[in-house]
């Protein structure tokens, strides 16, 4: 029987990647799918901002950063969904 796990969103800009949001779900698609209803309409706030990106995953620990405050993905256990928006 599966289990409720917790799946990370990273926001991911120009300039830097930050949390978004935990989504707790039974799977990396059931999370897809919640992330993708619940924030359908989130809109981007920053003007300067074009495109970003959003990176769904399960992780063993914390969120670690590099030097230039981006995500190190090596630390993802198992497979990652990637979404991307474009600002009008």
């Amino acid at each position: 029987m599966n289990q409720m796990e917790q799946y990370f969103v990273v926001r991911r800009t120009e300039e830097k990647d930050e949390q978004f949001a935990v989504i707790d779900a039974m799977s990396l698609a059931e999370a897809k799918a919640i992330f993708k209803v619940r924030y359908d309409e989130f809109d981007i706030t920053n003007e300067e901002i074009k495109e970003e990106t959003f990176f769904i995953f399960k992780l063993d620990g914390d969120l670690k950063y590099d030097e230039n405050n981006r995500v190190l993905l090596s630390e993802v256990v198992g497979d990652m969904a990637i979404t991307s928006r474009w600002q009008q």
